[in-house]
């Protein structure tokens, strides 16, 4: 019999991993394997513009400003960035890994960059997740207009079941 893939976004904070205790209680191991995903803001580079030439009639190049000649000395490429972030989230979510592992299941790790709940929804439809289980700040009126939901987002585009656990739920 193969497992059930239980997708659970998380994004470093404690609120995040209140699931974890439903996730504990009611998946068992034997019968679930869980995959962390952790979505962050699509990193940028840091490069200087380009060059410009001093005069016409003079081939030396010169920058704008001070900054932009430390910047075209030392660039930083969005690539980068990715990795470097990439690297950061999976050490972050290495403790839950292990907390989860020692619990009995098979866990992994994911990242990726752009929209939340958009990136959730993708994951789940391109990896074939039977059920997500996150945490929702439970939002309502005025904060959820402006803030909108990542957990209701996910929940109207999915065809799947999502286990949410609104904050404070889980005292």
């Amino acid at each position: 019999m193969s497992k059930h893939k239980v997708l659970i976004p998380v994004d470093g904070t404690a609120f995040a991993r209140e699931v974890y205790d439903y996730v504990l209680k009611f998946l068992p191991p034997q019968e679930n394997t869980l995959i962390l995903l952790r979505v962050g803001d699509p990193p940028e580079g840091h490069v200087a513009y380009p060059a410009r030439l001093a005069t016409p009639d003079a081939p030396v190049a010169m920058f704008n400003t001070a900054h932009d000649v430390q910047v075209a000395s030392h660039p930083i490429y969005a690539s980068q960035e990715r990795h470097s972030a990439e690297a950061e989230f999976q050490r972050q979510m290495q403790a839950d890994v292990r907390l989860l592992e020692r619990a009995g299941y098979a866990v992994t790790s994911c990242t990726r960059f752009g929209d939340p709940g958009e990136q959730i929804v993708a994951f789940a439809e391109s990896y074939a997740v039977d059920l997500v289980a996150m945490s929702t700040h439970g939002r309502r009126g005025l904060n959820r207009l402006i803030f909108g939901s990542v957990a209701q987002y996910v929940a109207q585009r999915l065809s799947i079941p999502v286990m949410m656990l609104r904050a404070g739920d889980a005292e």
